[in-house]
């Protein structure tokens, strides 16, 4: 979920991850690839967009990351085994080489919801942290890039244009502070 919130990426892109996509020490997780499920099978295939992206992670996330591979790390030294590059960042697998089932995240997320009495659903997370960048002041081009959106914010304009209008609010207070008053406001405001 963490990972979801902060990077905005798509279900089937963070079941995808390898820890050779994570670069722990310049904080920069690579997406260049997604799982999905045609016809009953599951395959690894390139990105919604078709594009890699590299996004820049925090020092929590960076921590955060660390202890789960130090974990896995751990469950593999006791197999006698070791973690590998190629094996996936979540897995429910002892030694990381089988992902995740995406529907069963989604299907863990939504009952985790429901127990705290929350509606929400799992894609909700990737909104979330698509709002609260725009509304942060973070520019469309890049929150485009960090959801992995083609076409420049195009796509990100038209989901999120919604939260869009509270900054385009914020933005017309702000110029307007910075402006000498007519008298006609001056005036009435006495």
């Amino acid at each position: 979920m963490w990972l979801t919130f902060v990077t905005g990426a798509r279900r089937g892109e963070l079941v995808a991850l390898a820890w050779q996509h994570l670069d722990l020490i310049s904080g920069l997780l690579t997406i260049r690839r997604n799982l999905v499920r045609r016809n009953g099978t599951t395959i690894l295939k390139d990105t919604k967009t078709h594009q890699m992206r590299v996004i820049k992670l925090d020092q929590d996330t960076i921590t955060i990351l660390s202890q789960h591979k130090a974990r896995a790390e751990q469950r593999c030294a006791e197999l006698g085994t070791t973690l590998d590059d190629d094996a996936f960042m979540f897995s429910y697998a002892p030694d990381h080489r089988r992902h995740c089932d995406p529907d069963a995240i989604t299907h863990r997320y939504a009952k985790m919801a429901a127990s705290l009495g929350i509606d929400t659903h799992l894609h909700a997370l990737r909104h979330y942290s698509a709002t609260e960048l725009l509304a942060g002041g973070v520019d469309l081009r890049t929150v485009a890039g960090r959801l992995g959106h083609a076409g420049g914010g195009a796509t990100t304009l038209k989901v999120y244009a919604a939260c869009l209008a509270g900054a385009d609010t914020k933005a017309a207070d702000l110029i307007a502070s910075r402006l000498p008053r007519p008298r006609q406001v001056l005036d009435e405001r006495v």
